[in-house]
């Protein structure tokens, strides 16, 4: 995904956590965190795109690149939450429950260090005196939440989960991810200069001339309950996000069908495809899921932080 894209994620899992209706029993850390993030938004162009502006792990932890595997037995998929959509619509897939291998990438490793990192950082704060030199900020923390949005966000985006490369020739991933880009762009009004957005009262993206994909994630995300959950089976960041990258994998072959590899398909024959005139619906899909993890994993990092500070 791009840089403004990335960053509108970051910014819609906290409007997420400020407006669904979170179960009782987390809606004091949804709050807080929420309360939080108040301090530090206009970390968040920058933070969320350090991964590809600076770090450049592009080749491994952005991916986990899934392969069909030769052989009849049935694969054992994960699970996820009932209400990722990418759950319902992989199981719908012509590779669901065939075998597959993992060719190369971790991003679920990256997830679940970053998701330590946050907390440890928020340990070493509260333990240090205040000015000591080897204690990270506040400032830092923030940015290590946009940097985790960031790895999430790919996890969600299927082609980082194929390893067909479609990142050659005509670069229909690229092309993809610039259609999402170019639409948030048209929808909210960016500070370029700041690099940053402009803010609603609410301290959100302004809005501006709203395509009707960005106005149908946010009325998505408004309707959609939220769930404080791993998925059966799950219990940790690293369990939800390898289930991330095999729904991802599914998608990849509803986006861009099977019977296509990276020689053989132009942007002009994915543009009279099938799959194209679905593209719109699929994006819908991908984004708001994108928007729900990074909500889902930041509440659970921030929960445990604030667990362990009430039992110092």
């Amino acid at each position: 995904m791009k840089k403004y894209t990335h960053a509108w994620l970051a910014f819609m899992a906290i409007k997420r956590l400020q407006y669904a209706d979170i179960p009782e029993e987390n809606r004091d850390d949804a709050k807080s965190l929420v309360k939080w993030f108040n301090d530090y938004r206009d970390f968040v162009i920058e933070g969320s795109w350090y991964p590809d502006e600076v770090f450049k792990d592009m080749s491994t932890s952005h991916i986990i690149k899934y392969k069909p595997a030769p052989g009849d037995g049935e694969q054992k998929f994960k699970k996820l939450p009932k209400t990722m959509k990418l759950y319902t619509l992989g199981q719908k897939s012509d590779m669901y429950k065939k075998p597959f291998v993992i060719e190369s990438g971790n991003c679920a490793d990256r997830c679940e260090s970053i998701s330590h990192s946050i907390v440890d950082c928020f340990k070493m704060l509260r333990t240090e005196e205040r000015g000591c030199p080897i204690s990270p900020t506040s400032n830092h923390i923030a940015m290590r939440f946009f940097i985790l949005s960031h790895y999430i966000a790919d996890c969600h985006m299927p082609l980082h989960c194929d390893c067909r490369s479609f990142s050659s020739g005509d670069n229909i991933h690229g092309f993809i991810e610039s259609e999402w880009d170019k639409q948030v762009r048209k929808s909210y009004r960016v500070d370029v200069d700041n690099n940053r957005f402009y803010y609603d009262p609410e301290g959100y993206p302004l809005k501006d001339k709203m395509t009707p994909l960005m106005k149908a994630v946010e009325d998505d995300l408004v309707n959609r309950e939220y769930l404080h959950t791993w998925g059966t089976g799950n219990k940790n960041t690293w369990d939800y996000m390898s289930a991330i990258s095999e729904y991802s994998y599914l998608m990849a072959y509803r986006l861009i069908p099977a019977a296509f590899d990276e020689k053989s398909l132009t942007k002009e024959i994915y543009k009279s495809s099938e799959a194209y005139a679905q593209l719109e619906d699929y994006s819908r899909v991908i984004l708001c899921d994108a928007v729900d993890s990074i909500a889902r994993i930041w509440l659970h990092v921030w929960a445990r932080y604030r667990s362990w500070a009430k039992g110092r």
